[in-house]
């Protein structure tokens, strides 16, 4: 009976919502490869990880979130020996090493280590209940971030790490900070920026930096990326050109069609009309996720769903912005859509953990 009504509360607009964003993703991953990819290669590797996503998805659905709060400290570091283990033994692919590669088969640990890091939040989150974070607690919640940002950061990868910030933003939010704190960190931040170009940076991603300022700097260079894109985009029209019609995707103009430059395929091929029903469909599971989170019945638990669809909201936000023109190049997915094993499995499995939350927001299911 606790079982039947654990399983009532259950939200299948929720899970059907995602699906269909996975499944969109597929079509556009069609769409852009299947002229220079024939035996459709690339969209057959999608639909696997896919259906490892929504496999997981279950996994972390149906156990009790409070399980996975037992485990966190295992999760987390399980994947910082990962991460450990990629600046040591892996291997150098697009300047950075974030894959470990088993046979054809690669996977990047940075991708799960979010949702490692967001139980392990989590966890401390639930059983803190004063107002505001003393110095300790800040420290240690920094901490538990901080690692896993310092071992991507090295690999170096600037855009996985980046993608961390929702949770130190959730974290000062959700924890209470006094505004002498935020103001601390503000200055923290800027220094570290400044730093960072000087002595972090390296001269590619210095490169796309400067080429957002002025992406007329090197139109068909570093900056050919972007003025593709904006051209797919501003083509759809209101209706777009129809699906599998997008020029600059058949005849690949358009570079990383299929993962970080997707959206500017929806935008070509779809137009103004289906770039505004797939933004609802993210609004839709941002609502819903934030529902989840006022009524979830502990305080980990609301955590737990607000850290999870901030990266939603973060990726989102960035992957638009970046070809649109408004933020610099990097390599940010769009959500359930861009072609990748490792990031359509972590916000699969963010899906099933958020769903979890408000299946057993009833203290006694």
């Amino acid at each position: 009976m606790i079982r039947e009504r654990s399983f009532s509360t259950l939200d299948l607009n929720f899970l059907g919502t995602a699906l269909v964003i996975a499944a969109i993703g597929c079509m556009l991953i069609y769409s852009a490869t299947y002229f220079s990819d024939p035996g459709l290669q690339t969209l057959r590797k999608q639909v696997l990880w896919v259906g490892i996503g929504i496999t997981l998805a279950m996994f972390f659905l149906f156990v009790d979130y409070h399980v996975f709060f037992d485990v966190a400290p295992i999760l987390y570091g399980i994947g910082v020996a990962l991460l450990v283990y990629l600046l040591v033994w892996g291997k150098v692919t697009a300047n950075v090493k974030s894959w470990i590669h088993i046979g054809t088969f690669q996977f990047q640990p940075s991708e799960f280590m979010k949702i490692f890091t967001a139980l392990m939040l989590a966890k401390f989150f639930d059983t803190y209940d004063r107002a505001y974070l003393d110095l300790k607690s800040f420290l240690r919640v920094m901490l538990i971030i901080g690692i896993p940002v310092a071992l991507i950061i090295v690999q170096p990868d600037f855009g996985t790490a980046a993608t961390f910030f929702p949770l130190v933003a959730v974290a000062m939010f959700f924890g209470g900070i006094r505004w002498r704190v935020w103001v601390v960190t503000a200055l923290i931040v800027a220094l570290l920026a400044g730093a960072g170009w000087a002595f972090f940076l390296k001269p590619y991603q210095k490169d796309r930096i400067v080429t957002f300022l002025n992406p007329d700097r090197d139109p068909l260079g570093k900056g050919y990326q972007v003025t593709q894109a904006k051209i797919a985009i501003g083509s759809g029209g209101i209706h777009g050109k129809g699906f599998k019609q997008g020029t600059q995707a058949k005849l690949e103009f358009l570079p990383a069609r299929h993962t970080d430059f997707i959206f500017a395929v929806l935008g070509e091929e779809w137009g103004f009309i289906g770039v505004a029903i797939v933004l609802a469909l993210y609004l839709f599971l941002i609502v819903q996720a934030l529902q989840f989170a006022k009524n979830a019945r502990d305080r980990g638990g609301a955590f737990l769903v607000i850290s999870l669809i901030s990266f939603f909201i973060f990726h989102v936000l960035i992957n638009v912005s970046m070809q649109i023109g408004v933020l610099p190049t990097t390599g940010i997915p769009l959500p359930l859509i861009s072609y990748g094993g490792s990031s359509t499995m972590m916000f699969l499995i963010a899906i099933g953990l958020m769903a979890n939350v408000d299946m057993r927001r009833f203290v006694n299911a």
